[in-house]
């Protein structure tokens, strides 16, 4: 039976002009898709035109780097996003759009920054938002109990974690990192839908564009907790580039992560504030990707080593996206079960195997540091984290048919 754990759904939005989402990449795009065409430097739209109703959108990355493509409400909420589009690989993206209006769409290269925008006009009739069947519904906000729950705590350990910083009391803050960051990445991709405060809590060095932008939130206290080695300087996966730690060099002290500090308790409690609203909501569609949405935040920027480098505390990271997507499946279990028993099984078996893998790292309480992971080992991971994702790709279809 999967165990109820924890994390979100990766996708919300405010009942305004709202879409859902259903997204996944293959090599056979929908002929009737706005065909998008991502480079290092472009975002193509074949029609920068469409109908409300389901609007699909067919991403080729034709670029050297992976990309992401997202879809924005005029209020820049996220309305739906398919991320980790490899070069050479096509993501489809379907997002239900009820209100006429221009919309923003992006295109992320390196899955940095803001992305490379371009706007959609939508036309036609303002029409009724699809209904979810009812169980769906139920779990749904069953589920959005718990994120409000995991916000609470996040903000309670957000609030320990920043005064032991503040306070001087570095080897204590060090030590709660991992399990600091577990709230945040349970609910990770709900909170990525709030596009101005996902970055300020949880920006790595390559969102600043070579430090453009300012380095805010728990990755550059995580570089002032550990401050880049000459051993780990370098251009490949996973280290410290040379900009990043000149600038750590330069900018890192006492006084100016204080601020960073108060800044990054001030934004998850804003974020907490936020889905506490009685009015907040999030897709159905949305709701029902995002198990695999989660496990593909493993297999996008934490496989490699990318998402702590400076503290290597990556393993707490991988857990805790593994939780999230277990709680969502917990919810949506009877219903896939009801549905199709041997791919719920599937999905129980895969999620055990890679339980397993991930318990040969543990360490007390926590986990190893990512450092004593080989090459073959991460490989391991890897290849279980694709495919428990190619399995959860097929809940969505199942659950709302």
């Amino acid at each position: 039976m999967i165990q109820r754990i924890a994390t979100p759904a990766a996708f919300i939005s405010l009942a305004v002009a709202t879409p859902l989402i259903l997204a996944g990449c293959t090599d056979k795009p929908d002929e009737d898709a706005i065909k998008v065409t991502s480079t290092k430097t472009e975002c193509d739209l074949a029609t920068s035109e469409a109908e409300t109703g389901d609007v699909d959108f067919s991403v080729t990355n034709n670029g050297n780097k992976v990309t992401e493509f997202y879809v924005y409400g005029n209020n820049n909420r996220v309305l739906g996003e398919v991320e980790n589009i490899g070069p050479g690989v096509t993501g489809n993206l379907t997002v239900e759009i009820t209100d006429p209006g221009t919309y923003t769409v992006a295109c992320k290269p390196g899955m940095v920054g803001t992305g490379i925008r371009k706007d959609l006009k939508v036309t036609g009739d303002k029409k009724e938002k699809s209904q979810a069947p009812a169980d769906v519904n139920a779990a749904r906000e069953r589920y959005l109990d718990y994120v409000r729950g995991q916000l609470n705590g996040l903000v309670a350990q957000v609030t320990d974690f920043t005064g032991k910083v503040k306070s001087g009391d570095l080897e204590g803050a060090k030590t709660m990192f991992g399990q600091v960051r577990t709230f945040y990445e349970r609910i990770e991709p709900v909170a990525e839908s709030f596009p101005d405060l996902d970055p300020k809590i949880d920006m790595r060095w390559d969102d600043t564009e070579g430090g453009k932008t300012e380095f805010t939130g728990f990755h550059r206290i995580e570089r002032f907790l550990w401050p880049p080695q000459a051993s780990e300087i370098g251009d490949k996966a996973g280290q410290v580039s040379p900009d990043d730690a000149a600038d750590a060099k330069a900018k890192d002290n006492a006084q100016s992560i204080g601020v960073i500090a108060d800044g990054l308790l001030k934004d998850v409690t804003t974020l907490k504030d936020e889905l506490g609203k009685p009015d907040f909501s999030f897709e159905t569609r949305m709701f029902v990707a995002g198990p695999q949405a989660l496990i593909d935040e493993v297999a996008a920027t934490k496989v490699d080593g990318e998402e702590d480098r400076y503290s290597h505390t990556d393993l707490w990271d991988f857990a805790a996206n593994v939780d999230g997507s277990e709680t969502l499946i917990a919810e949506l279990q009877p219903i896939i079960s009801g549905k199709d028993q041997a791919l719920m099984d599937k999905i129980t078996e895969q999620f055990n195997g890679l339980r397993t893998t991930l318990d040969k790292y543990r360490e007390g309480d926590g986990y190893i540091t990512y450092t004593k992971v080989t090459a073959e080992q991460r490989k391991e991971l890897s290849n279980q984290i694709d495919a428990l994702s190619a399995t959860l790709s097929k809940v969505p279809g199942l659950v709302l048919s």
